[in-house]
């Protein structure tokens, strides 16, 4: 093992707010008004091909489920994602992304990708693999903890 280990939170946590920064910047000029949070839900409730959950969005996030509520709300409310009451479980709602919702997480991507493609430029295709695999290996010993 390295001897140069340093707190992982000590270097994620700035480079997350470097790279979440330009993002956040171009949807305020695009005048999106919604966060990135709210925008993540949105694609992870897309791409989630059974019912989804609040308790399900809240560990795929990493938030509270009273957060998780308070967004549903607001972009069920704005006609970006519809609740229906799940017909096998009264008790469960499945989230389904509306068309405007669909407009806005394609948007969203767009700009993810091009940050990300602006982020990664200089770097050679051998050093970005690498990176890759790297996260996922952090992130695959982060959930056997």
């Amino acid at each position: 093992m390295a001897t140069n280990i340093k707190p992982l939170g000590v270097t994620l946590g700035p480079m997350l707010a470097a790279i979440t920064r330009p993002i956040k910047a171009i949807l305020k000029q695009e005048e999106i008004p919604y966060s990135i949070e709210h925008l993540v839900l949105l694609k992870i409730s897309r791409e989630c091909k059974d019912s989804v959950v609040q308790q399900d969005l809240a560990e795929k996030m990493g938030k509270d489920k009273s957060m998780i509520l308070r967004i549903v709300d607001i972009l069920e409310k704005d006609g970006l994602l519809r609740r229906i009451v799940d017909p096998n479980d009264r008790r469960r709602n499945i989230l389904e992304v509306t068309y405007l919702g669909n407009q806005f997480i394609n948007r969203f991507q767009e700009i993810e990708l091009m940050i990300s493609t602006e982020l990664l430029k200089n770097l050679t295709d051998e050093e970005i693999e690498s990176f890759f695999n790297v996260v996922e290996k952090i992130k695959t010993n982060a959930e056997k903890l």
